[in-house]
């Protein structure tokens, strides 16, 4: 009866620890049957994102199917998350749950984050995150998409995050952060940032190198805020956010399109979008081969010394503010900065607070007054 009993035992043992023995785990909404998961041999289904974020092993793949899950997921070990397609759609929502709870946030104090990171490497690809609420369940303060928290590090790769932005509450689409060692890494790429309350992409923190590639950010207030360590932003296209379409504090900006695109309406006419400023520079950092156009004020503004600003391409329409000329190509603020190679088009004025012993050559067209130093002067 003994061994009986110890078989029977061993058995239930070996059923409890098969999900950590699988070799792929899929997530539905549908259970039973599972039409994106068709069961099979060493296949796992779970519930739930959270669920199965939870019991899978380190370094595990967990295929998500086509369906919307109300959840907050909170990732604490390596792993991967991506939606996969089943039939005609590819559509992994991840939507506001209930309720938030709040994290810990090195930029913002706290913040309510729909995905949270807290380990790495964690990848996450093929997902949209949608911080669409009512005013059951809206968060108050500042609330995330994705959030890789101060120790995590990965990938986000075709990911959507929008509408972080109930009760016009300030909202980020996706945030990563890291202030102590050892250095940590993330990269945002080939993703589509949209319709957040304040910033599109993050990235903050003394130890963190953050990479921006190729997404495509709209309608935020600012769309790229970049106050990493290190890192570059590179072949992103920027597009009406109001305040400035990357602010950038170190690291490389190459490559991006940001400012004005014009639409054509149902009535005929068109809408151009602008940016108050294309590129905000406040450290010692690379602004290199960007296409700047239709900015309010300034296409690059210098708000400290040591950049490099080089190769740009700046485009604008001027207009006349309160006897002011604007836009601006390159605001200088009177700082000494490395500005050469660049060619400004049709803005009201080229650059301006210029230092005394500024030496770089630029290409200016249409361009009524190529330096202009205001005021007294620099």
């Amino acid at each position: 009866m003994r061994r009986l009993h110890f078989a029977l035992l061993s058995l239930v043992l070996v059923l409890a620890a098969q999900p950590l023995f699988a070799t792929t785990y899929y997530v539905s909404t549908n259970q039973p049957p599972v039409p994106c998961a068709s069961e099979k041999s060493g296949w796992v289904v779970f519930p739930s994102i959270q669920y199965a974020v939870t019991h899978v092993p380190e370094g595990a793949i967990i295929n998500i199917c086509p369906g919307t899950y109300s959840e907050q997921v909170t990732i604490s070990r390596p792993l991967t998350l991506q939606g996969v397609s089943y039939g005609n759609s590819s559509h992994v929502v991840i939507a506001m749950p209930g309720a938030l709870t709040t994290t810990p946030s090195l930029l913002f104090g706290t913040v309510a984050a729909q995905v949270e990171v807290t380990a790495g490497p964690v990848n996450v690809t093929g997902i949209t995150v949608d911080g669409t609420a009512s005013s059951s369940n809206c968060p108050s303060g500042w609330y995330v998409g994705i959030f890789y928290s101060s120790g995590s590090s990965g990938t986000v790769n075709g990911v959507q995050a929008r509408y972080q932005n109930c009760n016009f509450v300030n909202g980020v689409g996706i945030l990563a952060e890291n202030g102590h060692d050892p250095s940590k890494s993330v990269t945002i790429k080939n993703s589509y940032i949209h319709d957040n309350g304040e910033d599109g992409l993050a990235a903050y923190g003394a130890s963190l190198t953050a990479s921006m590639e190729h997404n495509d950010v709209e309608d935020e207030v600012v769309a790229i805020f970049q106050q990493a360590a290190d890192g570059s932003v590179s072949g992103n296209t920027v597009i009406n956010a109001s305040t400035a379409g990357i602010v950038l504090y170190a690291g490389v900006v190459s490559d991006n399109t940001v400012g004005g695109v014009s639409i054509l309406t149902a009535g005929g006419g068109t809408i151009t979008y602008t940016d108050d400023d294309g590129i905000d520079v406040y450290g010692a950092s690379t602004v290199t081969s960007n296409h700047i156009s239709n900015s309010t004020y300034y296409g690059i503004r210098l708000l400290t010394g040591g950049a490099t600003i080089t190769s740009n391409i700046i485009t604008s329409n001027g207009l006349n503010e309160g006897g002011l000329e604007f836009p601006v190509g390159i605001g200088f603020g009177c700082f000494t900065n490395t500005v050469s190679g660049n060619v400004i088009n049709g803005t009201a004025t080229g650059i301006e607070f210029v230092p005394a012993a500024f030496k770089g050559v630029n290409a200016f067209y249409s361009v009524p007054t190529i330096n202009y130093e205001g005021g007294g002067g620099c």
